[in-house]
């Protein structure tokens, strides 16, 4: 399943400055996307984000 224009756009200038992308974005199967990355150490730090139609973004009356 295809990753939104904005993660795309993030791991581009993440890897523009030299970040080690360790996963590329993907929409895991319970909706969120994710990425991973390495920070200067070698740490890895995930990255997410919760697309505009997942269940988490529903708002009641709002």
């Amino acid at each position: 399943m295809p990753v939104d224009e904005d993660v795309a756009a993030a791991r581009e200038e993440l890897r523009a400055k030299g970040v080690t992308i360790v996963r590329e974005p993907v929409r895991e199967p319970w909706g969120l996307v994710g990425m991973w990355i390495a920070d200067p150490d070698v740490t890895p730090v995930v990255l997410a984000e919760v697309p505009a139609d997942h269940p988490l973004r529903y708002r009641p009356g709002t």
